[in-house]
């Protein structure tokens, strides 16, 4: 799930070609509003820029439904900056979006970088209202290794629990090309050598799937990363026998970075079924 910092640094430029995109007639869209750089954590340990998100907000509109975007880069790089597209594609679609950043390895470990998405999620709810958004239920997404985040935070009641929150509160959560099984080589344990096989079970978010959980929907492509497919498919089974609602797609001609660069196409399946995904949960 890692990505090179030259294939992060073009993304700086993918959000300017946006708004020259054509939008389906079926499909209404709004002008977006931006405001950036806002703090959702300050306490003792918090970092001034790893701390902050942006809001991405259709122009004009209330009561829309919120998603909370988590980005990759194998929790050792990336930055919201990369992934101002993500929310200017859902915003001007009607959702509220918070594009976040996290601390990363090796100066943040496991847990540290969920439980900065735990924190960005409850600044969220606290002033989605604020935004003109939903507050009741907030929709979860991410990529890569954002994905994996934000699979740990819908599996695990634990992070939301820690900062006065509640899988209640989670209307949907939309993983892109995550993991759900974790090894000692993920990024997210390095400067925690070795890693515990314990550490290693807590941080799957499969192995937490028991009971109620939010909604799921997990994509992929079919040129994904080495088994990213059997990870969605394992996970999607474990929600389903669990008694939740789980949704797999296997989205085609779609590699790793496809995954999320490609729904900045009106015609995109993976955006299609999240904004789907998105209708029908947010009612």
């Amino acid at each position: 799930m890692s990505m090179t910092r030259r294939t992060l640094v073009a993304l700086f430029s993918l959000a300017a070609l946006i708004r020259a995109l054509p939008a389906p007639a079926a499909d209404k869209t709004f002008g977006v509003e931006v405001k950036t750089n806002i703090t959702y954590y300050s306490g003792e340990d918090a970092d001034k820029y790893r701390h902050r998100l942006d809001m991405y907000v259709p122009k004009g509109q209330r009561d829309v439904p919120v998603v909370v975007f988590v980005h990759g880069g194998g929790f050792t790089v990336g930055i919201k900056d990369q992934y101002g597209f993500v929310g200017e594609v859902l915003a001007s679609r009607g959702i509220a979006t918070a594009v976040i950043n996290y601390r990363l390895s090796p100066k943040a470990s496991y847990p540290g970088h969920v439980q900065d998405v735990a924190r960005a999620f409850a600044w969220v709810r606290a002033h989605a209202t604020e935004y003109g958004g939903k507050a009741d239920k907030i929709f979860v997404s991410g990529h890569s290794a954002g994905a994996t985040l934000v699979a740990m935070l819908g599996a695990d009641p634990a992070y939301l629990k820690e900062v006065g929150e509640s899988l209640d509160h989670v209307a949907g959560v939309i993983p892109i090309s995550g993991s759900f099984t974790q090894s000692s080589r993920s990024g997210m344990f390095q400067g925690a050598v070795p890693v515990d096989s314990e550490v290693l079970r807590n941080a799957s978010a499969i192995n937490h799937v028991a009971g109620a959980h939010p909604p799921f929907l997990i994509l992929f492509g079919d040129k994904d990363a080495p088994r990213t497919g059997q990870d969605a498919e394992q996970m999607a089974k474990a929600l389903v026998g669990a008694g939740n609602s789980a949704e797999v797609h296997e989205i085609a001609d779609h590699a790793h970075m496809d995954m999320i660069t490609g729904i900045m196409s009106p015609s995109d399946p993976g955006l299609k079924f999240l904004l789907d995904f998105v209708r029908v949960h947010a009612s």
